[in-house]
């Protein structure tokens, strides 16, 4: 399906995916035909914050570039997010946490919309991505311990399946594909696309 503008594609998120608060009814998806059962005993919750941004020029989606030192997914293009702390009463204020942590964003200016289905990955997190409207004026103040950039892409450069390429690779002695969205000399790949990919399934499938 096309993009059919930002009114559509949040009313669709409200009524599509899980609620910000409450029992969650997506099913977990993602990289787990390569985890070995000791690694699913394993698993650490992670949520992430897609924040969308309603510019001027269009709305965009918030992303930041991880550092080369980062233990794990180092140089790699990430919504703000992270492991889920016991300070985190849910998977929305781990996200809205590290968003402030990580590039300025005040909690108490995301309107939270609701909750993706969760992705597995094969670092052994199962990640829950939050889809908050940011306020239109937002400027990023980023952490440079935290983040090594953060850039904005147009969401109906996103939600367009056309630019969402196939690619392939060997991972843990299998081969598996992958999806990647390169776009303004960054390349979203990965597990960022992954989410990206299962979002515009959830939000635009009948």
């Amino acid at each position: 399906m096309s993009w059919n503008g930002l009114d559509d594609f949040l009313t669709r998120v409200s009524d599509r995916l899980d609620p910000p608060r409450g029992e969650a009814q997506l099913t977990e998806y993602g990289d787990m035909e390569f985890l070995t059962p000791e690694d699913l005993g394993l698993i650490r919750p992670a949520a992430v914050l897609i924040g969308v941004i309603p510019r001027k020029s269009g709305p965009t989606a918030l992303l930041t570039l991880r550092p080369d030192t980062m233990a794990t997914h180092a140089g790699q293009v990430a919504f703000p997010g992270g492991k889920i702390d016991p300070v985190d009463v849910d998977e929305v204020a781990a996200a809205l946490r590290e968003a402030e942590e990580e590039v300025g964003v005040r909690p108490s200016d995301v309107d939270v919309l609701g909750r993706g289905a969760p992705y597995v990955t094969g670092t052994r997190f199962r990640i829950t991505p939050v889809v908050g409207l940011l306020p239109s004026d937002f400027e990023p103040t980023p952490d440079p311990t935290e983040v090594a950039d953060v850039f904005e892409t147009p969401l109906d450069f996103l939600m367009n399946i056309a630019n969402h390429q196939v690619g392939r690779a060997v991972y843990r002695g299998k081969e598996r594909q992958f999806y990647e969205m390169p776009h303004g000399g960054f390349r979203i790949w990965g597990v960022t696309a992954g989410i990206i990919r299962k979002l515009y399934h959830t939000v635009y499938d009948d």
